[in-house]
């Protein structure tokens, strides 16, 4: 999905693991409650959820949707300052399978990203000098001012 071709206006998508244990789903279905309570009050346009995977490889065919979503946040994280880890992490990963071994880029089980007239603005979670911002959080701040935090609303056009 690339934001290039994202509608105008304020949008948020929230990304979530395919294979969530029960408490985490619960929590998903509670952040979906109050985005869509954020699109009801007008500071959101449209949400969409879409799920994506724990863990892809870095290199070689295969889950380039997730691959590339993560550059688009890691162009973001660069530009506001901010670090994507320990959220997007990579680790060596052994398949029992094959016997293989390689880097995989491990998802967050929630994500949520902020588009403004198809252009990113905004990912959570995040950190920045020893603090954290949960999607939690960025909701609750889109839901107290309608905007986000000028520190972090950065501008990233992937077009």
């Amino acid at each position: 999905m690339s934001s290039s071709t994202a509608p105008s206006g304020h949008r948020a998508t929230l990304f979530v693991r395919s294979d969530l244990p029960s408490p985490s789903q619960k929590r998903c279905t509670a952040i979906e409650r109050e985005l869509q309570e954020l699109v009801c009050r007008g500071v959101l346009d449209d949400i969409e959820t879409v799920e994506w995977e724990k863990r892809v490889p870095l290199q070689g065919p295969g889950n380039g949707t997730e691959r590339g979503l993560y550059n688009e946040f890691a162009d973001w994280a660069r530009e506001a300052g901010v670090c994507l880890a320990p959220f997007f992490d990579t680790r060596l990963c052994y398949s029992s399978t094959t016997g293989e071994r390689r880097r995989e880029l491990v998802m967050p089980a929630v994500c949520l990203a902020v588009y403004e007239d198809g252009d990113l603005v905004q990912v959570a979670p995040f950190a920045d000098a020893g603090r954290t911002e949960s999607v939690e959080e960025c909701i609750t701040e889109l839901g107290e001012t309608g905007t986000l935090p000028d520190t972090y609303s950065t501008t990233v056009s992937t077009v």
